[in-house]
């Protein structure tokens, strides 16, 4: 396919919405933090009304840092935050925000004594703090975020922040702000592996309700598309998800976020354009930022990738990885490292270019990449070099076990374990061992179903449902092929190697597959 060139920065409204760093968000060292300028990078965020008792020279900043907030903009939040306090020194929710700009909440991230140190700058103790903020919502806010930065464990204590988000927006109903930061904290509690969506169908209502009221607000449409980025709600995410972009084109997350939708949907070429243009604002913000390159582009870049590899485009997906390895060139540090080394796994395993990895020089530090060692192991299996298949798993394994001994790393082991038993199960198939595979990809698929439906591209990388139907299918057991094939669909919407997967399997129906 040929695809229109795209410019370095999109200005239109895009379907598709931003996302948290393919390595996860990195928490930025306060300090560090202090010594960037305090010029204010972003403007174009959206709106909100957000009375304050702030001075107003530190209006435009407080406001440009809550909404940067609500686009997970963390860094331009911190930096417009501290402007604000420059601006008002006694001015409490100044510093509220740029320690909230330290609580990455929905990936249980925090830095509790960097947000200590920002708060006791305002007062001492927290209820120093509360004697100090205007009585009412400001100072619901303040005691609000002390317990989030109080003891215990961090879910414990997102519980009790939603707790006193919920007793806030219960006393103010009509506030937008207040209900919009309740919706977050209500996703906050929610963790890998929890069953069922009560909290994010909560969330989604309120977030909803303020988006009605107010179309442009950053954080409602945002948290719209976080609250129903699974494949049965996702689809009444699609308003949010189309306009998100347009309400915030300044800020990269707002750019990619949107794709979470698109992806739940399977609408590929929506998901490609949005990370095109997430990847290049997000450039463009590190440039300005002068931080450090490869954190939020990289997601960007390889769900670009992923939507490029399902639409059959390796043109696209080649240039995704050589803008990847562009990056690692100025930035080698191990976050970069193991991102390009994730999108070449990637695009090994949806291409089944077997031969592309074989030559790959891996270093020490590649033995703890899950996804590498998975499209080591199974381009092995698949060229007949068992040697370094088992090789592969043994490092699988290794991953799988340390994560088992990590406090709330069983959900992560499972799928560990989704991927060790399908390269184990192409080595059996490499070595004639037809039952041994079948038990393999069962227990695989047993696992697998456990795990609450990916949020983006399939984790584990290869559907063990879409594995499991492909060795079917080639045994010409095409009924049980299709189910393994239909069921992979609710999970992974119109993934490409599963849709072909069920039109072979039921060629009548389908016809042929491409």
């Amino acid at each position: 396919m040929t695809r229109r060139p795209f410019p370095k920065r999109f200005s239109v409204i895009l379907t598709a919405a931003a996302c948290v760093s393919l390595f996860g968000i990195e928490m930025t060292n306060a300090k560090a933090r202090e010594t960037q300028s305090e010029t204010l990078t972003m403007s174009d965020l959206g709106t909100i009304n957000f009375p304050n008792s702030g001075g107003k020279e530190a209006q435009t900043a407080f406001l440009t840092g809550v909404k940067a907030l609500y686009s997970f903009e963390f860094d331009d939040a911190a930096v417009a935050f501290l402007a604000a306090q420059n601006a008002d020194p006694d001015f409490a929710l100044a510093y509220w925000g740029k320690a909230m700009s330290l609580n990455h909440t929905l990936w249980g991230e925090t830095d509790r004594d960097a947000a200590h140190e920002i708060l006791a700058r305002f007062a001492a103790t927290p209820d120093a703090r509360a004697d100090k903020t205007p009585a009412g919502r400001e100072r619901g806010f303040m005691q609000a975020i002390d317990v989030l930065f109080g003891p215990g464990d961090k879910l414990t204590r997102d519980r009790a922040y939603s707790k006193a988000m919920r007793e806030l927006h219960e006393t103010y109903p009509d506030d937008n702000e207040i209900a919009t930061f309740y919706a977050l904290s209500i996703l906050g509690t929610v963790r890998q592996g929890d069953k069922g969506v009560g909290r994010q169908m909560r969330a989604a209502a309120i977030s909803q309700a303020v988006f009605a009221k107010n179309p442009n607000h950053p954080g409602a449409a945002h948290f719209i598309i976080h609250a129903l980025d699974d494949p049965e709600h996702a689809i009444l995410a699609l308003p949010a998800a189309r306009t998100y972009a347009g309400i915030a084109p300044d800020a990269p997350h707002a750019l990619h976020m949107p794709s979470h939708i698109f992806v739940q949907l399977g609408m590929w070429e929506d998901v490609v354009r949005s990370n095109i243009a997430s990847y290049n604002a997000a450039v463009d913000l590190a440039e300005r930022m002068q931080s450090e390159r490869g954190r939020s582009e990289f997601h960007s870049l390889s769900w670009r990738l992923y939507g490029d590899l399902q639409l059959g485009d390796l043109r696209g997906a080649k240039e995704a990885l050589a803008l990847a390895r562009a990056t690692e060139e100025v930035s080698p540090t191990n976050r970069v490292h193991n991102g390009v080394m994730g999108m070449i796994a990637r695009y090994v395993v949806e291409t089944e270019d077997w031969a592309y990895i074989k030559d790959l020089e891996l270093e020490e530090r590649d033995d703890s990449n899950l996804n590498l060692q998975f499209a080591v192991g199974l381009a092995a299996a698949q060229r007949g070099d068992i040697a370094t298949a088992q090789k592969a798993v043994k490092h699988m394994t290794a991953l799988r076990k340390r994560s088992e001994a990590r406090a709330n790393g069983a959900y992560s082991a499972r799928i560990i374990a989704v991927s060790e038993k399908e390269v184990d199960a192409a080595i059996a198939i490499a070595q004639g061992d037809t039952a041994g595979a079948e038990s393999l990809l069962q227990e695989a698929v047993a696992i697998e179903t456990t795990l609450n439906a990916p949020s983006g591209p399939p984790v584990p990388m290869k559907p063990s449902f879409e594995m499991y139907g492909e060795f079917l299918l080639k045994a010409g057991r095409l009924v049980e092929a299709a189910e393994q094939f239909e069921f992979a669909l609710t999970r992974t919407p119109n993934r490409t190697k599963s849709v072909d997967g069920l039109r072979k399997s039921k060629p009548v129906q389908y016809g042929k597959a491409r």
